[in-house]
């Protein structure tokens, strides 16, 4: 692999850090809805750079999910419920995003955040720089 790829995975890897960090926050002052966002791109930013140091590199949101079903989650490289909570925070997200009403349930995203923190700890400890 060469430095360059390296460089984008470990730019990646710390963009979801800070993702769930600005997460807290929000949530802190009650932007659940970003909070939730935030956490989203968390997720999708550690997935992508999972998938760039397996050689893959998804165009979409949609195309990301997919390959990290059928590379990780379906050959049990990956634990099926982070599949579910991929899921449930790219819906999240939309709803947050883009509903006119969107709710979420402040009292659930100190859990989002636990989840999407061990989810981040899952991929780094896939990726190997050798």
């Amino acid at each position: 692999m060469d430095d360059k790829i390296k460089d984008y995975i470990t730019y990646k890897l710390q963009k979801a850090a800070v993702s769930i960090k600005e997460a807290k926050l929000l949530h802190e002052n009650g932007m659940n809805e970003t909070a939730v966002s935030r956490l989203y791109y968390a997720v999708f930013y550690a997935a992508n750079a999972l998938l760039t140091s397996a050689g893959l590199n998804p165009k979409t949101h949609t195309g990301t999910k997919s390959l990290l079903n059928k590379e990780y989650f379906l050959p049990g490289k990956l634990d099926n419920s982070f599949a579910d909570l991929y899921t449930m925070l790219m819906a999240k997200r939309h709803e947050a995003d883009y509903e006119s009403f969107a709710f979420i349930n402040p009292e659930q995203i100190p859990g989002f955040i636990e989840e999407t923190q061990k989810f981040v700890e899952a991929v780094e400890s896939l990726i190997s720089f050798q």
